[in-house]
């Protein structure tokens, strides 16, 4: 791995980009006045987000490392601003560090539970069975939208098997397309929301967005024991026996104990 860095810093680090950074420094330096402190601030801060973006490239990690990068850029910078001074104004560093340390915890979040590595199956096509369940969502949506059916008539039309046709519905039922009127089923695609509804939406949305480092924790605990999706209009009987062999089985315990 070692070998692969080096190899890509010598493919960065040409002459001409050396000489980019030396004029940068002078410029930093002489013409506007810039103290040491400040170039070696920016330096410091510059090298931390090229150095995300060589690794994410070396390695193959995610895009999420090159977002932690410039996170930590903006959040030193708007530390540095505010200690140093020289903006004129003190909330400008204020929000640079906030919108820097929100995006370095986000960052931080998203590599805890997705991993540094991109998965061999991300961005993979999808294999004969996903195609399939693919065709019969599309097959389901088109027949339920000419005329509701029963799900023994939808699966009489159409001819899946039970897991297909369950998968179809809940897909159909998660996007909020289908209606259940009685025993039958229709799909129906919703109505357009107003503009209030839009901008609370909007407002949700954004909120959700801005709380995911912490509501990331408690959406794996709620999503720990999620299965295959399943429709399942009522709720599936229980077999009295089996209830009765357990309870003698529990009986039977503290009499082979003793």
């Amino acid at each position: 791995m070692a070998d692969s860095v080096r190899v890509a810093v010598r493919e960065r680090v040409s002459s001409r980009a050396i000489l980019a950074w030396l004029g940068v420094i002078a410029i930093s330096v002489w013409v506007f006045d810039g103290s040491a402190t400040q170039t070696a601030t920016g330096l410091t801060v510059t090298g931390i987000f090229g150095l995300s973006e060589l690794l994410t490239e070396v390695y193959d990690l995610r895009e999420t490392v090159r977002t932690l990068g410039f996170g930590l850029m903006a959040l030193l910078s708007g530390v540095a601003l505010f200690v140093l001074g020289g903006t004129g104004t003190w909330w400008l560093p204020v929000v640079f560090a906030a919108v820097g340390g929100w995006l370095a915890l986000d960052s931080v979040q998203t590599l805890r539970h997705e991993g540094l590595f991109i998965d061999e199956g991300d961005g993979e096509s999808p294999d004969g069975r996903d195609v399939y369940h693919d065709y019969v969502t599309r097959k389901v949506d088109e027949t339920l939208r000419e005329q509701p059916l029963t799900r023994r008539e939808l699966s009489d039309a159409l001819d899946p098997d039970d897991a297909t046709l369950d998968h179809a519905l809940a897909e159909l039922d998660d996007r909020d397309l289908l209606v259940r009127q009685g025993s039958e089923l229709r799909t129906e695609s919703p109505s357009e929301p107003g503009g209030v509804a839009r901008a609370r939406h909007l407002a949700a949305t954004t909120a959700a967005r801005l709380a995911r480092p912490l509501t990331v924790e408690f959406d794996d605990e709620s999503t720990a024991d999620d299965g295959t999706d399943r429709y399942s209009p009522t709720p599936e009987p229980v077999d009295s026996r089996s209830r009765s062999d357990d309870n003698q089985e529990r009986e039977r315990e503290p009499a082979r104990r003793r």
